[in-house]
């Protein structure tokens, strides 16, 4: 999917009473951007990244705006989603593109919000946010996990953290309540967060010391699909969020400042839950 720059023009040019002053703040001309509206031109990637920074430098939060409009059609029935992506999403959504070893193995992985998905992004040059309205259907399978036992072992399990446990019965149990499931709603894992989880599964620390750590770095709720059947069926690609180097940087400063938060609350977390709860070969012998 391209940018939708010529719907995003349309909509700041609402926001001026004079197309001098859109003039002025894009520094083009009307008519180069009466062009790119009416699709008799198209903007170079250069064109697009002064485009979208001028707006964003000049404190016009373009996409902040458009996704508190997609959050308000939201209802019981649909839920709007985001992706963020290295590079361009290239032919039909699949997740035969997908790492075998994410949280939850081979799917299509989506945030619920614009930060969640642009932070994990915004390092990459080529980077964007793909947003997608969800229809829940009533033959859709949907698994949901907070933060408990079986959610930390599911993401070691599936990262090949803890092998030498898979005769265990009880990953066996839990590994069966994902059979015929479509999407997962968990929540989402960052490399901090992976750096417990190996604590946990090395036999560092014990389940309630993981388990508060991982609480204290909350970041949300992720949607994994785990079927292109159920992508084609419910998932509809409705914009792509063009995510210029401000922006960007803004979302990197966030993601750092989270980091560091969360850091000093696992140690924390880790400190008060010391000796108390079981390790993981008690709990998977």
């Amino acid at each position: 999917m391209e940018y939708n720059y010529k719907k995003d023009l349309e909509y700041v040019k609402n926001f001026y009473e004079k197309m001098e002053d859109l003039e002025k703040l894009l520094g083009v001309s009307r008519i180069t951007i009466y062009r790119w509206i009416n699709g008799t031109s198209v903007p170079s990637k250069q064109n697009l990244e002064n485009l979208y920074n001028c707006l964003y430098k000049n404190n016009f939060r373009l996409n902040k705006i458009k996704e508190e409009i997609y959050k308000s059609l939201e209802n019981a029935s649909t839920k709007v989603l985001y992706h963020g992506s290295r590079d361009e999403i290239i032919g039909d959504v699949t997740i035969e593109k997908s790492n075998d070893k994410k949280d939850f193995g081979k799917g299509f992985y989506l945030g619920e919000t614009l930060l969640q998905s642009a932070s994990f992004v915004s390092m990459y040059p080529n980077s964007s946010v793909y947003v997608f309205e969800f229809c829940k259907g009533k033959n859709i399978k949907i698994k949901e996990y907070d933060v408990c036992k079986e959610w930390m072992i599911l993401i070691s399990y599936f990262r090949g953290k803890i092998d030498e446990f898979s005769n265990s019965k009880y990953l066996k149990e839990i590994l069966a309540e994902l059979k015929d499931v479509d999407v997962v709603i968990a929540p989402i894992a960052d490399n901090t967060m992976y750096d417990i989880l190996d604590s946990f599964s090395s036999g560092d620390i014990t389940d309630l010391q993981c388990l508060n750590a991982l609480s204290a770095n909350w970041l949300g709720k992720q949607y994994v699909f785990l079927n292109d059947k159920v992508i084609k069926k419910s998932l509809k690609e409705i914009d792509r969020l063009y995510i210029c180097e401000d922006e960007k940087q803004d979302y990197k400063t966030k993601r750092k400042e989270n980091i560091d938060i969360g850091k000093a609350k696992v140690k924390l977390a880790k400190r008060e839950f010391a000796g108390k709860g079981v390790y993981i070969e008690e709990l998977l012998k």
